[in-house]
């Protein structure tokens, strides 16, 4: 009896064990069922997602909508698709059908240029947040090694090159010899992690830093996207790869050359605000406000030709309002982003005079200044475009050599005398304050 009851047991106890095992491999089944599953908003993305629903539409019937979404015509959309579309196309797999190449240009357009949160864009466009992460990077970093690739985002490196530039200047803004107007800006972004206090600048807030030049059709020409935020300002030109490559010569600018009708013989130059040091081949403005009146006209001819980089950061803000506010996203991914939107800012700057994209930068968008006076572009009214691009305050020292003051003494000699124009003298008395001053009054909200 004794012997049979203990069978019964070890019948039950190895029932119950395989119960368990089975429980236990089912649960292992649903985990990985689950694991490899796709969401019901997922799976209706061809139905209900915004790329098939919306943006086919606008491609096709509205294309003032399409360019207010992703700020370029169809017709560009797809210039720009044709070059990068091979690239960002991907195998079908059994599993499932891959996302094209036009939807991840759009959802990678989508969020620099309204700046919207990941999790938003993948509602919109029925994907899955972590997977439209992936495409913003991989998009973006296509997007500037194919527009170098291009020529739209290129260096000058040749002498020829730099002297095209400089007679750019000359003829726009009658500012002989100037290869390139500079500013630097932070580029605010979410405290990275287990950064410490690298990224933390003098404003309290997290950054890096875009160092970038321009020439006079408001392109970048020069940039250096990715150093600390934390440097002080006063090191952060002399540290940065673009400082260090105009302060030694590095960058194959011309010699020293006689100006336009004169006999003066000055350097090629870059223009600054008072941010940054007086240089050889580095022009700012006299400092104080109660100036004579040759030191003024110096003042609003350099001021008048330094809006030129000015207005680039303003209009490539403007227009990708992703800096509206601080970069929700880790250190690569903000200097991929910067990347991004100096190139398709270059690209579309450069084929914004054809009829089917001078939307993008139209000449009232820009400052106007001439004989006139000063006329504010639009993007100044819109005062929350740059906020997440803070200003760069002083980066050089206020001591300077004697071989830089006549430099800029020789410029200023010459705006007076053989390189006048007739209109400067009404505009500079009748602006008793600095230039850059006067315009901010100008563009303050009523």
């Amino acid at each position: 009896m004794a012997a049979i009851n203990l069978r019964r047991l070890l019948a039950v106890k190895n029932n119950i064990i395989r119960l368990l095992l089975l429980k236990r491999r089912q649960k292992r089944l649903n985990r990985y069922k689950k694991r490899f599953s796709v969401r019901q908003i997922y799976a209706e993305r061809k139905q209900k997602g915004e790329y098939h629903l919306l943006v086919k539409e606008l491609m096709l019937h509205d294309q003032e909508y399409f360019f207010n979404c992703f700020r370029m015509s169809p017709t560009t959309f797809e210039q720009l698709l044709s070059w990068i579309g091979p690239l960002l196309q991907r195998a079908t797999t059994k599993m499932r059908e891959p996302i094209g190449p036009s939807e991840r240009l759009c959802v990678c357009l989508r969020y620099l240029v309204t700046g919207d949160a990941q999790v938003t864009i993948a509602a919109s466009y029925r994907i899955s947040a972590a997977v439209v992460g992936r495409i913003i990077n991989e998009t973006c970093e296509l997007l500037w090694n194919t527009l170098i690739e291009k020529g739209y985002v290129k260096h000058p490196s040749t002498e020829n090159e730099w002297k095209v530039i400089a007679e750019e200047f000359e003829t726009c803004w009658n500012f002989p010899h100037c290869v390139g107007a500079i500013d630097g800006k932070h580029v605010l972004m979410q405290a990275p992690g287990n950064s410490g206090s690298a990224y933390f600048n003098y404003k309290k807030t997290f950054s890096i830093v875009l160092m970038a030049v321009c020439n006079a059709k408001y392109k970048f020409t020069l940039v250096d996207i990715g150093d600390i935020g934390r440097q002080s300002d006063g090191s952060v030109y002399g540290c940065s790869h673009l400082g260090y490559a105009i302060e030694n010569n590095l960058l194959n600018i011309p010699s020293e050359s006689k100006l336009t009708n004169s006999e003066k013989v000055l350097p090629y130059v870059f223009i600054g605000d008072d941010a940054f040091g007086l240089k050889i081949h580095m022009m700012k403005p006299f400092p104080s406000q109660n100036l004579p009146l040759d030191q003024r006209v110096f003042n609003y001819r350099l001021s008048r030709a330094r809006r030129v980089i000015e207005n680039t950061f303003g209009i490539a803000a403007s227009r990708f309002r992703i800096f509206r506010k601080p970069i929700i996203a880790n250190v690569e991914k903000v200097i991929l982003v910067t990347k991004a939107v100096v190139a398709l800012h270059n690209f579309l700057m450069t084929i914004n005079s054809s009829r089917d994209n001078y939307k993008y930068c139209p000449r009232t968008f820009m400052d106007e200044d001439g004989p006139s006076g000063l006329r504010a572009g639009e993007w100044r009214k819109d005062r929350n475009a740059v906020l997440g691009l803070q200003p760069i305050s002083r980066t050089g020292s206020n001591n300077y050599s004697r071989d830089a003051a006549s430099v800029r003494q020789g410029f200023k000699d010459y705006f007076v005398f053989e390189g006048a124009v007739e209109w400067q003298w009404e505009l500079v008395s009748r602006t008793v304050i600095p230039y850059d001053a006067f315009l901010d009054r100008l563009t303050q909200p009523m």
